[in-house]
């Protein structure tokens, strides 16, 4: 049945705004970039690189692990105190590498291009949910959290996080219209780009048992069953990889000791040391990392009873990770900001709280794009690894 003219008309303006919104922000990033390009020189430590390609700002650190498993594949020599890309999922290099091949354009132009899409994807789904679930307001305010937040530049380099928080806001979209075996695949397709991927089953398996009354009958559980499958089937069939290629199934997991011993703190002081240092500009992006996770966990739990259970058991179980495989672990909040920014229910509450109080909104847009700004600036000439 087609839809009203005036909701048509809605969801063509609607788009607009999000996409508007979005773009704005884009513009705040690329005004980082031309700053640092005259105004920061390039960090000159050793282990840095370069391509000729005018996108080359938004090709830094990660990105090149993510270009090499396109181009090369996975390589693990064994050696868990040696930097590899083992540890990195590969939904993201598949992606980009497929659509290179598809325009026949270059790896690197081909993984800014996706995340940039992505990234856009993302924000007229999250517009759309948002709007369904509260109003348009709410909606755009969202995209303007999500769009400004600091760690958001990370939607536009060749990074995992914008296809991440594209299938997540997807497999939730999806749920709340009903249609389970799409969330379920949007969460497999997840599952094989994060680690924490896989944590998108339990408001699944939840929205499942709502679903069928909540009871736990066979039936339930044949369907639980199914759909938990396929929500880590691409954690699954990273194991599977790993096992069968280099005869360890975890091998991505052991190889991540090369980064947890960056700190030399024992489990848990890294963090603490992190709280506490003091306000510097040189130590911003890294400072931002430990109150913002403050922050979004004082704003889970403000609006907590104003959310769906399924978007508060998604964070609530993301949370609980980052504290037990980060916050209490040698890196402390090192890059949780970058975490946090595919915790959209959070950014959902800041909306909720900010509606109705413009001089909040104004000063948290304000503050987020002066951070926007200068990580953008930092990133671009190799100060800032996020």
């Amino acid at each position: 049945m087609p839809l009203p003219i005036h909701e048509d008309l809605w969801r063509i303006t609607g788009t607009a705004k999000a996409l508007a919104i979005f773009g704005a922000s884009r513009i705040v990033v690329l005004m980082g970039i031309a700053f640092s390009m005259g105004h920061i020189p390039a960090n000159s430590a050793p282990g840095h690189w370069n391509i000729a390609e005018p996108w080359r700002y938004l090709l830094r650190f990660d990105s090149g692990y993510y270009l090499d498993i396109a181009a090369f594949g996975y390589g693990y020599s064994g050696n868990p105190l040696e930097p590899q890309r083992i540890v990195f999922f590969p939904g993201y290099p598949i992606l980009f590498a497929s659509i290179g091949r598809m325009l026949r354009i270059s790896l690197p132009l081909s993984a800014v291009l996706v995340s940039n899409l992505c990234a856009a994807g993302a924000a007229v789904l999250l517009f759309w949910l948002v709007a369904r679930l509260w109003d348009r307001d709410i909606a755009l305010l969202t995209i303007a959290a999500v769009s400004l937040f600091p760690a958001s530049l990370f939607l536009s380099a060749a990074y995992s996080e914008s296809a991440a928080l594209l299938f997540t806001v997807a497999a939730f979209a999806c749920i709340f219209r009903g249609r389970m075996v799409l969330a379920a695949i949007c969460a497999g397709c997840l599952s094989g780009i994060r680690p924490l991927g896989f944590l998108l089953s339990i408001p699944l398996i939840y929205a499942i048992w709502r679903e069928n009354g909540r009871r736990f009958s066979i039936r339930f559980l044949g369907h639980a069953g199914a759909a938990g499958i396929t929500a880590v089937s691409g954690l699954l069939g990273f194991i599977a990889y790993c096992w069968i290629k280099f005869h360890d199934p975890l091998a991505f997991v052991h190889a991540r000791a090369a980064w947890r011993g960056e700190t030399g703190l024992p489990a848990g002081h890294a963090a603490l040391r992190q709280l506490g240092a003091r306000v510097d500009l040189h130590y911003l992006p890294n400072l931002s990392d430990a109150w913002f996770f403050l922050v979004f966990a004082g704003i889970a739990m403000a609006v907590w009873k104003r959310m769906p259970m399924e978007l508060n058991l998604y964070t609530a179980a993301t949370f609980l990770a980052l504290l037990g495989t980060r916050v209490f672990q040698e890196q402390g909040f090192v890059s949780m900001n970058r975490y946090l920014l595919l915790i959209f229910p959070c950014m959902i509450g800041m909306a909720l709280i900010a509606a109705r109080r413009v001089w909040l909104s104004i000063s948290a847009a304000a503050v987020f794009g002066a951070m926007l700004f200068m990580h953008a600036a930092l990133f671009a000439q190799w100060y800032w690894a996020g």
